[in-house]
């Protein structure tokens, strides 16, 4: 009984022994690592805390525009002048300053058709006459200005023209203004053709003259020496007309 008590025994020891060693075995092979998992999270690059870059907001300032066109009106042509055309100087002038009347009295200064002294004549030719220009003389005057040249025989060629205002009708010397003779207008300008032939030399006279009841005509008139008729400049009758 003993016996079989030991062997019993040895056999239960030998279960339990081959028990506990496989338990070892498995013990072995499935032992785990214990040590405690770590909380940490695993480094990650830290994301950036600023916020996103992002357009500035739009400008409310006005968009920039063109200049605005200038306003200053478009260049214009100048207006076409009033001036009579220019004509050459002359060394033959004569002051128109002597006063009559026709009977040989002295003239009323307010009868006259202009101020002593205030017109002067310029001498000229043109093609095959003379020709004189009243400076300072008044076209809308009453008056008749007329011209001569006194010579070894005396006065000759005389002539006298109406302005559009002159009243000469009783004037014997009286011609009618023609393109080719008597008064010529230009832009308040008074002109002269006369009827003396160009190149004759003596003393050339000039008069302003009009109508007087009461003394048939007065005037007033200048003369200047001309003893060598070539240093006359010579002009185009259409400068003394225009």
């Amino acid at each position: 009984m003993t016996t079989t008590r030991r062997i019993l025994a040895l056999a239960a020891a030998a279960t339990l022994i081959a028990v506990g060693c496989s338990d070892d075995d498995d013990s072995s092979d499935s032992t785990i690592d214990t040590a405690a998992p770590t909380s940490a999270v695993p480094a990650t690059d830290a994301p950036a805390t600023d916020p996103p870059a992002t357009d500035a907001p739009p400008s409310t300032d006005p968009p920039a525009t063109d200049a605005p066109p200038a306003t200053q009106p478009p260049a214009t042509d100048a207006p076409p002048s009033t001036d009579p055309p220019a004509l050459p100087d002359t060394p033959i002038v004569a002051a128109i300053s002597q006063t009559y009347d026709f009977e040989g009295g002295d003239p009323d200064p307010a009868d006259l058709p202009a101020a002593p002294g205030s017109v002067e004549a310029h001498w000229y030719t043109s093609g095959d006459v003379m020709a004189v220009v009243f400076v300072g003389l008044d076209p809308e005057a009453n008056a008749c200005p007329g011209n001569s040249i006194r010579t070894a025989t005396g006065f000759e060629f005389v002539s006298n023209g109406p302005l559009p205002n002159g009243i000469c009708d009783d004037f014997s010397t009286l011609i009618e203004n023609t393109s080719s003779q008597g008064v010529q207008l230009c832009d308040g300008r008074v002109g002269y053709l006369t009827l003396i032939p160009a190149g004759t030399s003596g003393e050339l006279y000039s008069s302003i003259e009009r109508s007087d009841p009461d003394v048939t005509g007065v005037g007033l008139t200048g003369f200047v020496a001309l003893p060598d008729p070539s240093v006359l400049p010579d002009i185009e009758a259409s400068l003394l007309a225009c």
